[in-house]
């Protein structure tokens, strides 16, 4: 029996060609993509339907490519531009600010953050990191002082600790405490080993730092 699709052999009797699988039984068809069905059905069950490929079709045509749609791509300067607000942003919303005090000289860096709406209890003042002087603010509650960036005050130099000394205001004074710092905590020249509660105008010093206290 010849297959009406290849046009090869087959043995008699048999329902499909063994070559190319085409049915070789009338009672069945074969449509363009290979499916063997009833030859009563009108089109062959297993392909899509034909108004369901041109809906599919339709659907795919109407989609925005990434090309179309460029007019929402943001460019470079526009990435730039964004995120420098919002950089800007950030930074007026964050509740702590520094501020930097740095000398001609290299080596003598100085840094307090200053915390908005905690009251003001008073100041120290050095002359040893600028001749003209340097002021640091206390404020209520704890303010620590030291070498690392997670002070309050900071204070970049190699007597200093990481974290040096706490300075905690509350209920109108002001008590400094050593934390356990290589150098040590001075006041009025004699070293302080737990706590000690400052006057107006005494002398304080931080490693080889020398202080003076105003209170308000």
């Amino acid at each position: 029996m010849k297959c009406p699709s290849c046009g090869k052999e087959n043995s008699a009797g048999s329902k499909f060609c063994k070559h190319c699988g085409t049915s070789l039984d009338q009672k069945f068809k074969t449509c363009k993509n290979g499916h063997n069905y009833d030859s009563s059905l009108g089109e062959c069950p297993y392909c899509p339907k034909s108004e369901v490929a041109t809906v599919i079709k339709t659907a795919t045509q109407s989609q925005k490519t990434v090309i179309d749609k460029q007019a929402n791509i943001k460019t470079s300067p526009d990435i730039t531009k964004t995120r420098a607000e919002a950089a800007k942003t950030v930074v007026a919303s964050t509740p702590e600010q520094k501020t930097v005090i740095q000398d001609e000289s290299p080596i003598e860096k100085t840094v307090q953050k200053t915390t908005l709406g905690k009251k003001l209890a008073g100041w120290i003042v050095s002359f040893d990191l600028d001749p003209s002087g340097t002021d640091f603010k206390i404020f209520e509650g704890r303010n620590k002082l030291g070498k690392s960036n997670a002070c309050n005050i900071v204070v970049n130099d190699a007597s200093i600790s990481d974290e040096h000394a706490l300075l905690f205001y509350g209920d109108n004074k002001i008590i400094l405490q050593d934390e356990l710092s290589t150098y040590g905590t001075f006041v009025n020249d004699k070293r302080i080993n737990e706590r000690a509660q400052l006057k107006d105008g005494d002398k304080i010093k931080f490693g080889n730092i020398s202080f003076t206290i105003k209170i308000i």
